[in-house]
């Protein structure tokens, strides 16, 4: 399916959105100047075309008991046979993996990764890490964030 052509008004709809996925529908509709019924069809297209995947909650980590936050850098073994197969479904099957991007450049891997104590976070890199079919791991631990940006791309507004 091909992407929706997006009008001033669809996206105004994304950014409010993106901005709280809650906000009650009449609300929306006011907001973009638009009748219910036609910000609903509005809303019905953007999810139908996949432009929309889901709704979600943004998840205060700290709060939580997740006070160690990392990305991870892997790289996997090139000279063993099945190991990205295998480094894919270990990052699958661990949860304290929030992300996982394939990269180009020297890692295979970017994760970030949660873990509630400095314990947690040392057993992922030197337990279960600690395999034949990874042949790389560097990480970096996470500080403050200086940009967390759920919104459309500039080229988009």
């Amino acid at each position: 399916m091909h992407e929706p052509a997006l009008d001033r008004q669809d996206i105004r709809i994304l950014e409010m959105l993106l901005r709280d996925s809650r906000i009650p529908r009449l609300e929306l509709a006011e907001a973009v100047n638009l009748s219910a019924s036609q910000c609903f069809r509005r809303l019905k297209r953007l999810e139908e075309s996949g432009l929309i995947e889901r709704y979600t909650i943004v998840l205060n980590k700290e709060k939580a008991g997740f006070d160690v936050s990392a990305m991870v850098m892997i790289q996997f073994n090139k000279f063993e046979d099945g190991a990205r197969a295998k480094l894919v479904e270990l990052i699958e099957q661990t949860s304290i993996i929030d992300l996982c991007y394939s990269v180009t450049g020297e890692s295979d891997f970017l994760l970030k990764v949660s873990c509630s104590t400095m314990k947690e976070f040392n057993t992922l890199i030197n337990q279960t890490f600690a395999t034949s079919f990874i042949s790389s791991v560097h990480s970096y631990m996470l500080l403050d964030c200086i940009k967390d940006r759920a919104a459309l791309p500039a080229s988009h507004s």
